[in-house]
């Protein structure tokens, strides 16, 4: 049986789609991942028919589409993903299409990220200075007035070398900020799961004999990856996601390797316009040292959520807001992980910001 004829008379269209991501309601209608559907529209079975855009076709037609994968590579893909057995002379494993970025456009990821944080949080130091000024001369100045006027400064001056300055002071500020977020996210809470994240390369686990931990970082993230799956797919109801669908992954794997699993996702899948920019930013502010093994085959790929891009976007919101929750408690007046960030780098010279942004 050929490789064609082997996916078809196995996998429906039906079995793709929710192996995929998509939330496939009674009488198999679901959302169309093809234009921007608000109500289910597409009809799923052995083929799939769209009655908003009209698109149509069998399994290998829809895997294509979806993943922007030629038609055989689609069918190899599902062969792979399902287990299929076809008949060929030299089986070959699924072609990935990679989407290469350069260090550059990393770089700008990195950059954006940093300003769009500092610029949130510039914004609260202002609305903290203009809430608790002093209404009269005799009233003492409150500590969360004097600490947003320092940190205003201190934020103010990092956004000007972000805008403004050299190529090598952009990237130490960059480097410096995302370093301290690091670190305090990996501190916020003890998952049940306390498998050690492994930072460092396979070659680097090989030659210092740390291949056992490197192998169980990487199962943790396969094992979190599932099960990011099935919260979405049992927190998904077609039209929105529950809010409640992170709870249950973050206490389990802890913000850090949950971060780290969806950063890898959007990182291979960069090419995917349905991950939102701010999401793409804050993904390439993770670091994966050698992520190709010596085949050449990117090791994120195992650890990739398959979820609907879309879906999952949404998902990643929740986990990033979930995060920001996490680092400033309700009812305190502690100063949060960006402002102890910021506190950490001591101005080299100072520059008034002009710009109210």
């Amino acid at each position: 049986m050929t490789l064609y004829d082997a996916v078809k008379n196995t996998v429906t269209t039906l079995q793709a789609a929710e192996r995929y991501g998509l939330k496939v309601g009674r009488g198999g209608m679901c959302k169309c991942p093809f234009h921007n559907d608000r109500n289910p529209s597409m009809k799923v079975d052995k083929r799939f028919h769209c009655f908003g855009c009209q698109a149509d076709g069998d399994v290998i037609d829809f895997t294509s589409r979806l993943f922007s994968l030629s038609p055989r590579e689609a069918a190899l893909k599902l062969a792979d993903d399902f287990g299929i057995q076809y008949d060929e002379h030299q089986p070959v494993r699924p072609v990935r299409r990679v989407h290469e970025i350069s260090s550059d456009e990393i770089m700008d990821h990195r950059l954006s990220y940093c300003f769009r944080e500092l610029m949130d949080y510039r914004n609260q130091l202002v609305m903290q200075r203009e809430q608790y000024a002093p209404k009269s001369q005799e009233e003492e100045w409150h500590p969360v007035f004097l600490d947003a006027i320092a940190q205003l400064e201190l934020t103010e001056y990092r956004l000007d070398v972000l805008q403004e300055g050299t190529d090598e002071d952009k990237k130490q500020i960059a480097d410096d900020f995302i370093r301290e977020k690091r670190e305090q996210e990996g501190h916020l809470m003890e998952p049940i799961v306390n498998t050690p994240i492994y930072h460092e390369s396979g070659s680097h686990a090989r030659k210092f004999g740390e291949l056992e931990q490197f192998k169980a970082s990487h199962w943790a993230n396969i094992d979190c990856k599932k099960d990011i799956e099935k919260a979405i797919s049992s927190h998904f109801d077609g039209f929105r996601l529950d809010r409640k669908c992170i709870d249950e992954v973050m206490e389990k794997y802890g913000p850090e390797r949950v971060s780290l699993v969806l950063a890898a996702t959007v990182q291979v899948k960069s090419w995917d316009g349905r991950f939102s920019s701010a999401n793409k930013d804050w993904a390439f502010t993770f670091d994966f040292p050698e992520a190709k093994d010596d085949l050449g085959f990117d090791r994120r790929d195992n650890y990739a959520v398959t979820s609907h891009p879309a879906i999952l976007d949404g998902f990643i919101n929740l986990a990033r807001q979930k995060i920001r929750e996490l680092e400033q408690p309700a009812g305190k007046e502690a100063r949060t992980p960006v402002a102890e960030a910021v506190a950490s780098a001591k101005p080299q010279k100072k520059k008034t910001h002009s710009m109210e942004r």
